[in-house]
């Protein structure tokens, strides 16, 4: 039980000793094969050469698309840019004109802030 654990042996692989040759079968897709490729390669190469093409076709189809696309979201890019740029315009003339009505009627301003005060409370309860 208290016996240290020892990895298990490998099989020995044939590929590694150097007395082992094996002839590759003259099917292959192998430099030197005097045979032509088995029909199930003919057929995976109609396959491969079929699914290029339709990568092809549906990239072809989806470029206008995309680029239509990109076109459309840079014009939204531009129009949120231009009312971002407006609404802080807007948000700054605002400001300045409380500030200045602030500085002519401050009694006023204090008095309307605390009717906003009592408004916030009375309506959080």
């Amino acid at each position: 039980m208290n016996e240290p654990l020892q990895p298990h042996a490998a099989p020995p692989v044939p590929w590694v000793t150097s007395d082992h040759h094996e002839r590759v079968p003259d099917t292959s897709m192998l430099p030197g094969s005097e045979k032509a490729p088995p029909a199930a390669v003919a057929s995976l190469n109609r396959v491969v050469h079929a699914a290029h093409d339709a990568v092809d076709r549906l990239a072809g189809s989806a470029a206008p698309k995309v680029r239509q696309l990109g076109e459309s979201l840079s014009g939204a890019e531009a129009s949120l840019r231009e009312t971002a740029h407006q609404m802080g315009t807007t948000r700054d003339e605002w400001a300045e004109a409380l500030r200045g009505t602030v500085r002519r009627h401050p009694l006023s301003a204090v008095a309307a802030a605390m009717a906003l005060g009592a408004l916030i409370v009375r309506v959080r309860r």
